[in-house]
């Protein structure tokens, strides 16, 4: 006969799960006071559709002569814009909590976003034209392994703004110092001629030497443009009257070739006006960037996270000998392959100049012997008939310290990743490389979606040499950096 066991009642629940709080962040107590950004953020940032009204308001002006219609609608748009501006303030501010930034927006979608200053990588200041009229800069807040900039406070007086970027940076325990050539006032930008320069890597490049530059860059693309369609339409014209042909080619392609040939020379314009009174200085382990005709900025590019350079020359910089310097950074390199981009270390300048902002991105980088010809060794004659135009321009080689890939027609690029800063290696080979004997090595920087050292058509033999050499000098790199980025 067996005996029954009484049932047992199950234990009470605990109040809290067991084993330690998750971690992450903590959202600031409901009484702590927001700081708010300045009024006139909401209708700065609402510029651009103020601007098209505006401009459809002077078109119906023009064509009705109303003047009565115009005013009615400024006084509205006036209204509405107040009445919007003071309901987007009552949402809209930041709070600094512990180690966190907690920076808050929307009306109608509420959003509240976390930045973690432990991580954070770099605070830019930033100064469009809209906004320097008021003297109001925004903020760009860059957090190492994010998405490009994190996040962005806007707008906010310019002393505010700096004291703002200093608290940050103090928290992060990075240094805020910023020499006396990167300030963020107007008054700094309009220095005595003799002090310009002090304290900077290079001399500040002059307008007229980025103009002529950005002149030289976009005029073989330009002109090779006008001389295709001048041609055809002339031929076409003769063939087939050039009344019809005229109709034709402007509606299936001078029309549309006109409108990219206007945004390319506005694209031309606008690298210009971004690149003008250009500065570079280096306060410790961060390089200082100022930039800007009509829009300023100040950058701050971490000397620790650089992860590749670049040399860009243009077909008509070659005489001249000027050089574009490019650095990519690990944060901005784990952005989607689609907007990679990397941060202008010098817009233009001379082997000297490029020497030394070279040096300064990656120390004892030897750009010289990086750049002179025949640097880098060609790929086998056997691949030549793949890129024939291409071929004599292409080449990669292991120096000392860094592995260097040189690609371009046009515009002849050079890749300097340092060894430290490789991530992994890999050889691929397709099928026509397969049959000649052909592979291509990928070194791909730390974080570098989009951004890698490609060695093209290699021999085969050649290659697999190659990719152990690098995987062998890159671990005895990255073992002797403290901290470790790759």
């Amino acid at each position: 006969m067996t005996a029954e066991v009484p049932e047992e009642a199950a234990p009470p629940l605990a109040d809290l799960p067991y084993g330690p709080e998750p971690a992450g962040p903590s959202a600031p107590p409901a009484g702590v006071q927001r700081q708010r950004l300045h009024p006139l953020t909401p209708l700065l940032e609402s510029f651009r559709f103020f601007a098209a009204a505006a401009a459809a308001v002077g078109i119906q002006v023009f064509t009705s002569r109303n003047f009565l219609f115009a005013v009615y609608i400024a006084v509205a748009a006036a209204v509405a814009g107040g009445i919007a501006s003071l309901i987007a303030l009552q949402y809209r501010g930041f709070v600094i909590w512990g180690r966190e930034l907690h920076i808050y927006s929307g009306v109608f979608t509420r959003s509240h976003r976390t930045v973690p200053l432990d991580r954070l990588q770099s605070v830019d200041l930033s100064r469009p034209i809209r906004a320097r009229l008021f003297g109001l800069a925004q903020l760009n807040i860059e957090v190492a392994g994010g998405d490009g900039t994190d996040a962005r406070l806007a707008y906010l007086k310019v002393d505010r703004a700096l004291a703002l970027r200093a608290e940050l940076l103090a928290i992060a325990g990075r240094p805020a110092a910023v020499p006396e050539t990167v300030e963020a006032t107007d008054e700094a930008e309009e220095a005595p001629e003799p002090d310009r320069d002090a304290g900077l890597l290079v001399p500040q490049t002059t307008v007229k030497r980025l103009a002529l530059a950005s002149l030289l860059e976009a005029l073989p693309v330009q002109v090779a443009a006008l001389l295709v369609f001048g041609t055809a339409f002339s031929v076409l014209g003769a063939i087939f009257g050039y009344d019809r042909v005229a109709t034709t080619l402007w509606v299936t392609f001078f029309a549309p070739a006109l409108l990219g040939y206007v945004q390319s020379t506005v694209a031309v314009v606008n690298r210009f006006l971004r690149n003008g009174r250009f500065r570079i200085a280096r306060d410790g382990e961060n390089l200082l960037i100022q930039r800007g005709l009509t829009d300023t900025s100040h950058e701050t590019v971490p000397v620790d996270r650089v992860t590749g350079v670049s040399f860009v020359e243009p077909v008509l910089w070659r005489s001249r000998r000027w050089r574009r310097v490019e650095v990519w950074t690990a944060a901005v390199a784990q952005q989607s392959s689609m907007s990679v981009k990397s941060t202008t270390a010098l817009p233009v300048g001379g082997p000297e100049e490029v020497a030394v902002v070279a040096g300064a991105a990656v120390p004892d980088l030897p750009s010289d012997a990086v750049l002179r010809q025949g640097a880098v060794e060609r790929p086998p004659r056997r691949a030549r008939w793949r890129m024939p135009l291409r071929w004599k321009r292409t080449g990669a080689a292991l120096t000392e310290r860094a592995f260097v890939v040189r690609h371009g027609l046009w515009v002849n690029v050079h890749v300097a990743v340092p060894y430290a800063r490789i991530q992994s290696v890999r050889v691929t080979q397709g099928r026509v490389q397969r049959m000649q004997g052909l592979a291509t090595v990928r070194a791909m920087a730390a974080g570098g979606l989009g951004h890698d050292a490609v060695a093209v058509h290699r021999d085969v033999r050649e290659a697999v040499a190659m990719a152990a050499e690098l995987r062998e000098r890159a671990d005895a790199a990255a073992a002797l950096e403290r901290p470790r980025l790759s």
